[in-house]
Order: C-alpha cells, then structure tokens, then sequence
C-alpha cells in the first residue's frame, strides 16, 4: 500500500520538477534588442591617420624605475593639439602631474544632483616590446602602418583607441554644433602601466578636491567579441562593473648557509619551495557568482541543451563549476588567483644558500583585501621559518573594486549606445568581471558607478596582442569606436 502512494509522489515531483525546469528555459530573462541606427560616419581616412601617427609616439611605461620619455609625452600632447582644433578650443585642457591631461567640457545646464558630469578615461602611455621579440611582429610595432584593414602598432588597442577615439568623437560634435547638457571630462593618465600612481590618482585627487561627484565613468576594460561561449555566434559587448584587486607578497628564508656537502634536510630554497608549492596546492575557494550573471544574461541566446542548464543553475551550478575546471580563463572570474612569479636565491652550486625570496602575485576577487590574503597565505603555509611581507614597490596592493549596479542611469546610458553603434546587428549585453587592472581604482571617490568598457570589436585570437606581439586594430573597429563615443556623448 505505501509504495502505491510514494510511486506516484515521486512521478508527481519528476513532472513538477521538468515543468519549472522548461518554464524557466523559455522564460527571457532580459531585453537584449537590437538597438536604432543613427546617422554619423567619421572620415576614415583622417583616423586612420590619427592612429597611425599616434603609434610613433613612443610613450612607453618601462617601470616606475624608469618612467616614460617626458619628451614623447610631451610631443603627444602637442601633436593632440593640433589635431583636434575645435576640441581644444571649447574644451578647458590642463596638464596635471606633469603630463597627464584632464579636459572638461561644460554642459549646456549647470551641474545638479540630477546632472552630474560623466567621467571617461584613457592612457597615453603603452607597455614595452619585450627584448627579442621585435622579429616576430608582422609589422615594426612603433611604425603605425596601415596594411590589410589594419592599423598595426604598440597601443592600437591599449590604449590610444580610448584617447582618439574620445577626441575624434568631440572633434566631429563640435563641427555640427553639438554639446552634452552634462558636463564631460576626459582624463587621460601617463602611467597606467605602472599603477596609475603619478597620474589618474592625481587627477582623481584634484577633482575630488574641486567638490565634483561624477554620474558614472567609463573606462577600458571591457570590448566587443565573439566566439567565447560555444554556441552563440551573436556579437557579446561585455562590460565590466567591477575589477579585481592586486597584491604582491615577498616570502623569504633565511638559512645558515655552509658547504653543500654537509647540507640540513631543508636548505633556504628547499623551505621556500614547500611553501610555494603548499600555495599552489591549496588555491583560494571558488566565488561563482560574478560568472554566474554573466551565464545567466547571455543564456536566452544558447543551444537549448545548456541554456537549460544555464537558466537553472539553481540546480546544474555544480555541474557547470565542475566544467570549468582546468579552464585558465573561467578559474580567473572565478577566484583569487596565485602566481609566483619570481624567485631568487644562492650563488654557487656548492655553497648553502642564505637567503632564499620568492614574490607571488594574487589578483583578489571581490570579497577579499590585501590584508585577508596575507593572512590566508600565512595560514597556508604554516611555517615560522618562511617571513611574508608585501612587496616592497610602494605599494600595498589594491583592494578589488565594489560591483557596480547593472541598472540604473550609467548603465542605461552605455547599454543604448553598444547597441545602437551596433544596429541593425543585435548586440548581446552582459556584465562580465575584468580581472586585470585600470586607472578606475582611483576615481572610487568620485563616482561609485564604474563602467569598463571600449567598443571595439575581437576575435579572441586577438586578445594575446593586448601587451603581447601583432598588437592591431581593425579600421572598422577604430571607425565604430568613434561613433560609439559619438553616439553616448551626444545623448548625456
């Protein structure tokens, strides 16, 4: 009698159980529209030009041991002058710390608490051409030549995209007589690559000082591609609403030394070894939830099969976590990561090393703090002998950024844009954790509403050249991310 009554229970559930699953797999769960096309082309040919010549400015970030040529940065900013006639004539440019510059463009309405400005941002300075690569470009990489639709160089992508892009796009308002309600800066740092530090925090720091309190910011970051989640072929803009934060540890060992003849069971290196390899043994917890959002905003364009298992995740996150497993990039959004990156110790092959150091670097996913993650690293390795400390760059590292809302003006306002500079193709729009670091770190005071995002299009084989060789960028690419800024700029 009782198995009578729990046989059709359990069907009744099993039936419950694929009506909620099939309910949610056909529920949309957003708007992602194709957007309105809107009138504007820019004149190819004057920015390809553009950054092509940009390229040969070889504003290059070296380290904070050798900072940028002040006479490249120096000769930029003339040569950004005099291109940009009607930008710099309506628009206030001033050079802080030296050579960052920080234009202001005054809304037609004053500022309120309902027209605050809006922040975009950039750098002029690029990383080096690692030694003994130069070869394998296909193109010299400070040349800017323009051959097969591409503009090839140093900083095509990273990121003189955002500073011509962003002027160009004023440059052509200008010329039709347009000008936001809003007032918009541009801060356009000299040192990025080494942490923002002489540059963007300054510039933070000055406009923090002035009482400004921004709308939103939009910075690099973020881009347009395709071909990263098997069986969506539709272009995917993703944004980042929040970056990872960045800690470098020093560990160090200090042995007796002696001959190596008559070594103690551990040496120096052998006690650091341990403890590197006691960390890459015990990787920080996985936080699912940054990747989660972004499954669940570009689900409605899978192959039935995993959107039914991406829309339930409620269910499948086991599965899918499980996946992910071995994949560098998913394991990225989805902890803390630990490199050791550097090691150094000993200096003859038979004598006992004294001292013995690594560094190991943690990119920190929101949750954690440089602080947190020293102390996990001391718990990990579990030994008085191995001294952590943070490195000592002069910096303690970076906190990760707060999640920035994925609803509100600023996102409604870069959302439109994507996806009118995209139309008639529709543009899928998703949230999507950068785990690398920019300048926005500095503004958390001006604004809470951080945007990482530049519209340009690439194919993932492509993303290597951002830092790597072959760095290009399309024609087309380039061309859209002046309508890109065009189109957002002439709404605000």
């Amino acid at each position: 009698m009782l198995k009578k009554r729990i046989l059709p229970a359990i069907a009744a559930l099993f039936i419950l159980l694929v009506a909620v699953l099939l309910i949610r797999t056909f529920t949309p769960a957003g708007s992602q529209m194709a957007g309105e096309a809107f009138d504007f082309r820019p004149d190819t040919a004057r920015v390809s030009r553009l950054m092509s010549e940009s390229v040969r400015f070889k504003t290059i970030s070296f380290g904070r041991d050798k900072p940028t040529s002040a006479t490249e940065l120096r000769a930029y900013h003339a040569y950004l002058e005099k291109q940009f006639p009607l930008a710099h004539k309506a628009l206030k440019r001033e050079v802080i710390a030296d050579y960052s510059l920080l234009y202001t463009w005054t809304g037609s309405a004053p500022a309120s608490a309902t027209n605050k400005p809006v922040i975009f941002l950039g750098h002029l300075d690029v990383v080096p051409v690692v030694p003994g690569t130069e070869s394998k470009w296909k193109q010299p990489p400070f040349e800017g030549v323009v051959a097969d639709g591409f503009i090839w160089g140093r900083g095509t992508l990273d990121n003189k995209v955002n500073i011509i892009g962003l002027l160009e796009a004023a440059e052509n308002m200008l010329q039709q007589g347009l000008q936001p309600t809003r007032t918009i800066y541009f801060a356009f740092g000299h040192d990025e690559e080494q942490g923002g530090i002489d540059g963007a925090k300054v510039m933070a720091d000055v406009l923090l000082k002035r009482g400004v309190q921004a709308e939103f910011l939009v910075d690099e970051g973020g881009l347009v591609t395709q071909g990263v989640v098997p069986g969506i072929d539709a272009p995917m803009a993703l944004i980042a609403p929040a970056e990872k934060g960045i800690v470098t540890l020093e560990l160090k060992v200090v042995g007796e030394g002696g001959h190596s003849s008559m070594p103690p069971e551990q040496t120096s290196i052998g006690i650091l070894a341990a403890a590197i390899a006691a960390l890459e043994a015990n990787q920080f917890p996985r936080d699912f939830s940054h990747t989660q959002s972004f499954l669940e905003a570009v689900a409605d364009d899978m192959p039935f099969a995993n959107r039914l298992v991406m829309k339930n995740l409620w269910l499948f996150k086991p599965v899918v976590m499980g996946a992910f497993e071995g994949d560098k990039q998913a394991q990225a959004a989805m902890r803390t990561t630990t490199a050791a990156t550097m090691i150094a110790g000993g200096i003859k092959a038979n004598v006992l090393p004294i001292d013995a150091a690594a560094k190991v670097n943690f990119r920190i996913l929101p949750g954690e703090t440089p602080d947190t993650v020293r102390e996990r690293v001391m718990r990990v390795i579990n030994d008085a002998r191995v001294e952590v400390s943070f490195d000592g760059s002069g910096q303690k590292g970076m906190s990760p950024s707060p999640v920035s809302p994925t609803q509100g003006f600023g996102w409604e306002q870069l959302t439109a844009a994507i996806r009118d500079t995209a139309a008639p193709q529709r543009m899928i729009v998703t949230p999507r954790l950068l785990v690398a670091a920019t300048d926005t770190r500095h503004y958390r005071k001006i604004t809470p509403n951080h945007y990482r995002f530049t519209y340009m299009q690439l194919a993932p084989s492509d993303l290597a050249s951002i830092h790597g060789t072959n760095e290009r960028i399309s024609v087309a690419t380039l061309n859209d991310t002046v309508r890109f800024y065009f189109r957002m700029m002439s709404r605000l």
